[in-house]
């Protein structure tokens, strides 16, 4: 069995998300362990057919339990279901797009069943962009006080990652108090999967009318939003909080200043996804369209608090753009945490292998200022 929780291969640090995003929900560690049993390292073939087994036959342990009136069980199980639909996704070819968007209908589909029997309440939302509409989710606070406006977050996802995935990583957020909106923005689940949305680099545009649609809930304090954008959308977030004065805290996990440079010329294995996000593009087509993915000469404008973590041997996203995005963001209030201490882990990509003091980190820090 490949190693997951030390990974040196792609099937292994796939893994280990999912069994940092486990921890809240997203999966069980010993399903996932089984499951990694009988798949051969490198072996795309056996990695989806034993995650779709998985899925199959916890998906149908959800129905069972949700006939039975066992809806406690039930919403466990289709939690975990729809995490690993999502991972039997994970390697498609590029000529698959039927089958990833098949997979991700199912996922999805599991995910909006523990929804609709969650409590507090996951409403199902759309939020409207000009001519486009972007599917997600309001997540209420565990226990808010009485008659208090909630703090908000805008979590952003990023170049694979879905809203029905980002719930478990942002999830602890919900029992300090904080209201979370997740959406399918541009080049993102839903609406790349299902709607043929592509990726644009003007992020500000999408993110904004996310933060339109979240000031406007009667229940969230419009002077207490955040925006928190993971992996990838360590650029699409600061994009977003260059723009948008209404966002008043911003943490980048992982910081991205070019497209370009920090991960498609930097990492050979994301640039199949990218070009995909871009809608489909050449390789030479992506070289001169990820040029506008960039945080050049607007980084400067981003005023709130802002706290950047990332790992010093991240081998997705180069470190020397997070660094550089620091230096250039305009805040007075700014933190950069880098991980580069194997012993104490957060080396992983997204410190997935620190998740116990990571997670916390971030959400103290945005407690502080919101």
């Amino acid at each position: 069995m490949f190693d997951f929780l030390f990974p040196s291969h792609a099937f292994g640090s796939q893994t280990l998300r999912l069994v940092a995003e486990a921890q809240q929900g997203g999966g069980d560690v010993f399903d996932i362990a089984r499951c990694c049993r009988e798949i051969e390292e490198g072996d795309t073939e056996s990695w989806e057919r034993e995650w779709v087994a998985l899925a199959e036959r916890i998906e149908g342990l959800a129905r069972e339990a949700l006939a039975d009136g066992r809806n406690t069980t039930a919403t466990k199980y289709f939690f975990h279901a729809n995490q690993y639909w999502r991972m039997a996704d994970v390697f498609l070819g590029e000529d698959r797009a039927a089958d990833r968007a098949e997979r991700f209908s199912r996922a999805q589909a599991c995910f909006r069943e523990a929804a609709r029997l969650h409590s507090p309440r996951i409403e199902v939302i759309e939020v409207a962009c000009g001519a486009e509409t972007y599917d997600g989710y309001f997540c209420h606070p565990v226990d808010p006080a009485p008659g208090a406006k909630w703090p908000a977050v805008f979590f952003i996802g990023g170049a694979d990652a879905y809203a029905e995935e980002i719930y478990f990583s942002g999830r602890q957020m919900l029992e300090r108090g904080i209201a979370m909106l997740l959406v399918d923005t541009p080049g993102r689940g839903s609406s790349m999967y299902l709607k043929g949305i592509p990726t644009r680099p003007d992020y500000e545009v999408p993110g904004m009318a996310a933060i339109d649609w979240l000031a406007a809930r009667k229940e969230v304090d419009a002077g207490r939003i955040g925006l928190m954008g993971i992996s990838m959308a360590g650029y699409y977030a600061p994009r977003v909080a260059a723009f948008d004065e209404r966002v008043k805290a911003l943490v980048a996990w992982c910081g991205c200043y070019s497209l370009l440079d920090d991960i498609y010329l930097f990492y050979d294995g994301l640039k199949p996804t990218l070009r995909r996000l871009l809608g489909g593009v050449t390789h030479e087509q992506a070289l001169e369209l990820l040029k506008a993915y960039t945080m050049e000469g607007l980084a400067g404008n981003i005023a709130c608090p802002t706290l950047i973590n990332h790992p010093r041997p991240d081998r997705l996203m180069d470190v020397r753009g997070a660094e550089r995005l620091f230096a250039e963001i305009g805040a007075a209030d700014k933190t950069l945490k880098i991980y580069d201490d194997p012993k104490l882990g957060g080396i992983a990509h997204c410190a997935h292998d620190a998740w116990a003091h990571n997670v916390p980190l971030m959400l103290d820090w945005l407690e502080a200022r919101l």
